[in-house]
């Protein structure tokens, strides 16, 4: 009787858990060709743009206020953009159509 709930039941249950996991993260490395800071933009920091262009929206990447890293980010790529270091950026979401940073490595 196992086997045959489990038979009927697997596929099904084997979708949900499919349909409920979170989004693939993207990620791109590079140089910060653009360092953009907006102030009309509530809740929003700084705003990216790197060298090879980003498959993004206009090719932006911007980190929010509401990341649990903000300022450690926020000044790791202003430091990054001043000393030309290339940056890996990882992101799973897009807010008013440009991606959002979730979190940044960079280096020499």
């Amino acid at each position: 009787m196992k086997a045959q709930l489990l038979k009927y039941l697997g596929l099904p249950c084997a979708l949900v858990m499919l349909g409920n996991t979170s989004a693939l993260a993207d990620s791109a490395s590079g140089t910060i060709r653009e360092y953009h800071l907006n102030p009309q933009v509530a809740g929003r920091g700084v705003c990216i743009q790197m060298n090879p262009t980003l498959p993004t929206g206009g090719g932006w990447l911007c980190l929010w206020k509401d990341n649990a890293l903000y300022q450690e980010i926020s000044d790791l790529l202003r430091e990054s953009y001043s000393s030309r270091k290339t940056c890996a950026v990882t992101w799973t979401t897009y807010r008013g159509g440009l991606a959002d940073i979730d979190y940044v490595s960079c280096y020499n």
